[in-house]
């Protein structure tokens, strides 16, 4: 697996995706150097008025170059965008204490449609790297979403609210009875997909109920 990941190195380089650079890896030395002073690295008690996400951890403030490359990541097809993105969690020491006191990992999920249309989830490729380097089970169909709803970047606070209402259901409960559960999601904005969600793996029998976000609109 090294010789063919390394034989793929050399034919297809890795290049940042922050600059576009090759690179030694999808993020380079100068845009981590950038970056660096812009990162949060919060691991916040839940202070939103949301019931039921205990704690909160994110990276970025939704501003700027990290603005755009989400934006790019999620709606202009640049899948390989989560690679870089990844780096950043990986390379961040904080989380390793945020993550240990979590038994397992789950995306917030996309419809079918919308899955269907922009090829992938795109917050299932980050998940799911983040699960297998902290070695924390990774279960991505605990919540499904059963209606293509409105975009939640298109609403305000209230209709944002309304718009999230029986959207998603909860499946395989005998996974997340009495454990806590890691959410995941690209960016924070009013939280009332989070909050939902967070919502119903409670009342399913979860326990502690955190959120993992790459960024979070302050």
């Amino acid at each position: 697996m090294n010789f063919l990941k390394k034989a793929l190195d050399f034919i297809f380089p890795p290049t940042c995706g922050i600059c576009g650079k090759i690179a030694k890896s999808y993020l380079c030395t100068n845009c981590k150097r950038n970056l660096i002073n812009s990162q949060i690295f919060l691991n916040q008690s839940n202070s939103y008025q949301n019931k039921y996400i205990n704690e909160h951890f994110y990276i970025f403030s939704y501003e700027g170059i990290i603005r755009e490359k989400i934006l790019q990541y999620k709606f202009k097809e640049y899948s390989y965008l989560s690679n870089t993105f990844c780096e950043f969690f990986i390379n961040n020491k904080k989380l390793y204490g945020f993550l240990k006191k979590y038994d397992i990992i789950t995306p917030v999920p996309i419809s079918n449609l919308r899955k269907r249309e922009r090829g992938y989830n795109q917050s299932d490729l980050i998940a799911r790297k983040v699960a297998e380097f902290a070695n924390i089970t990774y279960y991505p169909k605990i919540l499904i979403k059963i209606k293509n709803n409105k975009p939640q970047s298109t609403l305000n606070k209230e209709h944002r609210l309304e718009n999230v209402k029986n959207v998603y259901k909860i499946q395989n409960l005998e996974k997340i009875k009495e454990k806590n559960i890691l959410l995941f999601d690209d960016i924070y904005t009013t939280g009332a997909t989070a909050n939902e969600c967070a919502r119903l793996l409670k009342q399913a029998g979860a326990q502690e109920l955190g959120i993992l976000t790459l960024a979070k609109d302050i």
